[in-house]
């Protein structure tokens, strides 16, 4: 009888401490409660482990390949060497496809061959890896042969073509294109003188000189939370996802009418600069000389990603208590569901979290 009462005994104080939700990884004695009322059933204490796969990166780059967009594809193709050696001197463990914002043999998102790449044995054509020799011709050649213009490519879809690439990348599927590695962070950017699908869903911003068809309805696939529900239905709750865009900015009529001159009227791109917003990515004008400053900021996006944790709730920013590696922190920073450091986090890091949810 005497064991039966040990084990209730265990069992409850377990109880209490479950209501907490991680006593096995927070060591801390709790004090007498006389009333069961008083635990707060929003306190969060848990500890996370910083994986090592924190330092790969995955980069999905979406070009507009309609008519409006051969200047700009030219002007990306010419300047991407200061963009690829930056990442390449970093430590960042990087790997790259590149896909289109309309649809090829009626599927979206379907990762495009680079040209004059000569991948190690087992890597396909489509996936530019680090430490790949002649990264500037390869993407010089890859950029400038990419058809321009023709059927469908004035639906542009930048979003609904991450939305089916992420799909196809499933990396715990067996069928994966292999773009995307359990635990690696993803960084899109996307390259568009138009919304998605062209006006953003907004008829009211076709112009006379737009194809009579231009303005379609926003899809499920086409809208920023979806794709955000997505990723993580996809990759993990964890993933670190920044969609990152080169647009014609909203607000922005100088660049506007510029990219007016074309053969093809242009459009701000509300959805693009909305999908960029929500997952912390940057914003990019597409009438800049020089593309070099937009690119290489979305790379510090994604590296200072590596910088910040995502938070079970919206905490208390006065109930927060950090320690890493055992010993309490103050250099960090609460936005919004994200704990900010001010240091990298680095494999290995053992971070224990207390905090109130509001």
């Amino acid at each position: 009888m005497k064991t039966i009462i040990e084990v209730k005994k265990i069992f409850v104080t377990c109880s209490v401490l479950t209501l907490c939700t991680a006593c096995s990884q927070v060591s801390f004695t709790p004090s007498p409660l006389p009333d069961s009322s008083l635990v707060a059933p929003k306190t969060q204490a848990y500890t996370e482990i910083v994986a090592a796969g924190n330092k790969q990166v995955d980069f999905l780059i979406v070009l507009d390949d309609s008519n409006s967009m051969l200047p700009e594809l030219k002007k990306l193709a010419a300047r991407m060497s200061s963009f690829m050696n930056s990442i390449e001197s970093s430590d960042i463990d990087w790997q790259m496809c590149l896909t289109v914002t309309r649809s090829v043999s009626g599927a979206w998102g379907q990762p495009l061959a680079w040209k004059n790449y000569s991948p190690q044995a087992g890597t396909p054509v489509y996936l530019l890896k680090k430490g790949s020799a002649n990264l500037d011709t390869i993407f010089n050649d890859t950029i400038s042969q990419v058809e321009i213009g023709g059927s469908t490519s004035g639906d542009e879809r930048a979003i609904k073509a991450t939305y089916e690439n992420f799909t196809l990348g499933n990396p715990d599927s067996g069928s994966s294109h292999g773009c995307y590695r359990a635990g690696a962070a993803l960084s899109v950017i996307a390259i568009s003188d138009e919304d998605e699908r062209s006006v953003g869903g907004n008829c009211s911003l076709i112009k006379s000189n737009d194809a009579a068809d231009s303005c379609k309805p926003l899809e499920t696939e086409d809208i920023p939370a979806n794709l955000i529900a997505h990723s993580k239905n996809i990759f993990g709750n964890d993933i670190r996802f920044t969609f990152n865009s080169i647009i014609v900015k909203p607000g922005d009529k100088s660049c506007e009418a510029k990219q007016d001159e074309n053969a093809s009227p242009s459009h701000a791109g509300y959805v693009y600069s909305e999908m960029s917003q929500l997952t912390e990515g940057g914003v990019g004008s597409v009438c800049d000389a020089d593309y070099n400053g937009s690119l290489n900021t979305f790379k510090d996006k994604i590296v200072n990603s590596l910088n910040q944790l995502a938070l079970r709730c919206l905490p208390d920013p006065a109930t927060m208590k950090i320690k890493i590696n055992g010993k309490s922190v103050t250099n960090f920073k609460v936005d919004k569901k994200v704990l900010k450091f001010s240091q990298s986090l680095i494999e290995g890091t053992k971070i224990d979290l207390v905090y109130d949810c509001q």
